[in-house]
C-alpha cells in the first residue's frame, strides 16, 4: 500500500540546521488522511533569519516568537511519523535539516527511513528541471503556495501518486524498486560492534560479520573489496565498518565480489580502457563476463554505511570529470567511526546587517526653511528633513519610495519614475547624486553610459550579446540571485538587475561590478 508520511522543511537562514517550519502529511493507500504544519524556533546557535529566506517563505523572527524550539518539536515530528517511510522532494535537504539541527543542539538523530521524489522524478521523467513546482505541473497539478511547507508536502503526495500510477504499482517499496532505488535509512549514529573472534592477516584486526546487522542495509550480505588509499579511514577500519553493517570484507577481487570501493581515484577515470589499479582492472574484466560488481567511490561507501541507495554505476562513469585535487587524509583515520569525537558544528558567519532598522522618534524640526514639520531623523551638523521633503528629494533624484523611510543610511526600496526599475538606494546616496545633478537610478545611468561608450568607440565597440547563462553564472558565483538583463539585447557594459542572496539588496549593476560581490559579504 502507498502508506507513508510526506515532509517538507523551511529554514531561517543558509545553515541547513535552522528549521523554522515543517509540513507533514500522513498518507494511507495513496490518499492524504491527516496533515500538520508547525512553526519552529531554530536552535539557539542559529536563531536568526536571513532576508533571502524570509523572502521565500514569509516567515520571520516575529512569526516564530511563540513557537517551540527544535528540541521540543522533534519528538512530536517523530511521533507523528511513527513507523512510516518519510518522503520528501530533495530528501537530502530535508533529512539534512534534521541531522544538522540535531548536531547543533547536540542531540541524537532519530531513526528514520526515507525516499526522495526528486530522485524518483529524475529516474522516471525527462524534464529540463526537477524543482517541485515543475515536476508537479508535469504530473498534472499545481503546488499551492510554493515554500509553504504544508503545500510542498502535499505536492510530494501528488508526485508519488502520479509516479506510482505511471509505474503501475501500489506500494512505496515497489515504486522505489521500479526505478532502481532503495529506501534510505538514517540511524542514531550509535552502534555496538560485535566481538572479534576470527584470525586476520597482514596486520588487520580479526573480523566477524555482525549477525544482528540490518538486512535492509544497502551493503548487507555483499562482498566488498577496497583499492586505493582511503582518506577518511584506514583499510582496517573500513573492513570493520563493512562487518558492522553485515557486509563481507575481502582482500582481493574474485568471482564473489559484489562491490569495489576505490579510494583516492577520480571517478571520471573509472572506465574499462583506463589506467586503473589491478583490482579495478579485474573488476572490469569480471563485469565484462557478466558478473554484477558495483564500483563506488569512498564518498559513496560512506553514504552506504548509513543505508542510502546509490545511482547506477553508469551515472557515476558518465558524470563530468571532477577537477584533479589532492584530498587531505583525515587525522582520525585509525579511530573507529563510533569512537570518533562528535564534530563541532561549523562556526557560522555573522549575519549581515539588516537593510533597514526601526525608526526612532526624534524631537528635531525639518531643516527646510519655513517648514514646521518634525524631522524623520536626527542630525548634529547636517540638514534633516521631514517625510514630505524626503519624498520631494527622492523625486528630484528620479525615485519614488516603495516603503517607509527609517534612516538616511538605511537602504530604501524605490522605483525609478523614468524606467520603472525597482532597486534599493540609501537616502544619503540620493542626496549625493542630487548635488551633482545626476539621476540616482543606476539602471538609467549605466544604460546611458554604455550607449555613450559604444558611440565613442565607433567601429571598435563591442556588440557581442552577453548570454543570459553567462550573466546568471557571474551573479550566482558572487552571491547574487540574477533577476535579468536591463537591455535587450544585452551588450558588454550594459546593466543587469540582481538581488544579494545574503542581505536581500536589489541593485542595477554592470557585470564587472557584480563580480566584486555585495558589500555585506564577508571578505577573506
Amino acid at each position: 500500500m502507498l502508506d507513508y508520511t510526506a515532509i517538507d522543511f523551511e529554514t531561517a537562514n543558509s545553515y541547513r540546521g535552522s528549521p523554522c517550519a515543517v509540513g507533514l502529511v500522513r498518507v494511507r493507500n495513496g490518499q492524504p488522511v491527516d496533515k500538520r504544519r508547525w512553526l519552529i524556533r531554530p536552535p539557539e546557535q542559529v536563531d536568526y533569519f536571513d532576508p533571502f529566506n524570509t523572502g521565500l517563505h514569509g516567515i520571520n523572527a516575529e512569526s516564530v516568537r511563540d513557537a517551540d524550539r527544535w528540541r521540543t518539536v522533534l519528538p512530536a515530528i517523530v511521533n507523528y511519523i511513527g513507523d512510516d517511510v518519510v518522503v520528501a522532494h530533495n530528501a537530502g535537504f530535508d533529512i539534512g535539516v534534521i541531522r544538522y539541527a540535531c548536531a547543533v543542539d547536540n542531540i541524537e538523530w532519530p531513526e528514520m527511513r526515507f525516499l526522495c521524489t526528486m530522485v524518483l522524478a529524475r529516474r522516471a521523467l525527462s524534464l529540463p528541471t526537477y524543482r517541485l513546482p515543475f515536476v508537479a505541473e508535469f504530473c498534472g497539478f499545481e503546488v499551492g503556495e510554493h515554500h509553504d511547507p504544508l503545500a510542498d508536502a502535499l505536492g510530494v503526495v501528488g508526485i508519488v501518486k502520479a509516479l506510482a500510477d505511471e509505474a503501475g504499482v501500489d506500494d512505496l517499496a515497489d515504486l522505489a524498486a521500479a526505478h532502481r532505488m532503495s529506501i534510505g535509512r538514517m540511524s542514531s549514529g550509535i552502534h555496538q560492534g560485535s566481538v572479534a573472534t576470527g584470525v586476520g592477516s597482514r596486520g588487520f584486526t580479526p573480523i566477524e560479520v555482525n549477525p544482528d546487522a540490518d538486512p535492509d542495509s544497502y551493503l548487507y550480505g555483499r562482498v566488498v573489496v577496497f583499492t586505493g588509499t582511503l582518506m577518511s579511514m584506514t583499510r582496517d577500519i573500513a573492513r570493520q565498518e563493512c562487518a558492522r553493517v553485515g557486509a563481507i570484507p575481502e582482500q582481493n577481487t574474485t568471482k564473489k565480489t559484489n562491490v569495489l570501493v576505490v579510494g583516492d581515484i577520480n571517478p571520471a577515470v573509472l572506465r574499462p580502457d583506463s589506467n586503473v589499479t589491478g583490482k579495478a582492472r579485474k573488476a572490469f574484466d569480471l563485469q565484462d563476463n557478466g558478473q554484477q560488481i558495483e564500483v563506488m567511490t569512498e564518498d559513496d561507501f560512506l553514504r552506504c554505511l548509513d543505508g542510502k541507495a546509490l545511482a547506477l554505476i553508469e551515472d557515476l562513469l558518465d558524470a563530468d570529470p571532477a577537477p584533479s585535487v589532492s584530498p587531505k587524509r583525515d587525522p582520525l583515520r585509525s579511530i573507529p567511526l563510533d569512537r570518533r569525537p562528535v564534530p563541532t558544528p561549523p562556526k557560522l558567519p555573522k549575519p549581515p546587517r539588516a537593510l533597514r532598522r526601526q525608526r526612532k522618534p526624534v524631537d528635531q524640526m525639518c531643516s527646510v526653511e519655513g517648514c514646521s514639520e518634525t524631522a524623520a531623523f536626527t542630525t548634529r551638523s547636517r540638514p534633516t528633513y521631514c517625510d514630505v521633503h524626503i519624498a520631494k528629494i527622492l523625486r528630484a533624484g528620479g525615485l519614488e519610495a516603495l516603503e517607509s523611510f527609517t534612516h538616511p543610511n538605511d537602504y530604501l526600496l524605490t522605483r525609478c519614475i523614468h524606467c520603472g526599475i525597482v532597486a534599493h538606494y540609501r537616502f544619503e546616496y540620493v542626496l549625493d547624486k542630487n548635488s551633482w545633478n545626476e539621476a540616482t537610478c543606476r539602471a538609467c545611468y549605466w544604460r546611458g553610459w554604455a550607449e555613450q561608450s559604444r558611440a565613442l568607440a565607433g567601429p571598435f565597440a563591442r556588440f557581442e550579446p552577453v548570454p543570459y547563462e553567462k550573466a546568471q553564472e557571474i551573479a550566482s558565483s558572487n552571491g547574487f540571485i540574477y533577476l535579468g538583463p536591463l537591455t535587450s539585447p544585452s551588450f558588454p557594459d550594459d546593466p543587469h538587475r540582481t538581488e544579494c542572496g545574503r542581505c536581500g539588496r536589489i541593485s542595477a549593476e554592470r557585470l564587472g561590478d557584480i563580480a566584486f560581490g555585495c558589500p555585506c559579504q564577508p571578505r577573506t
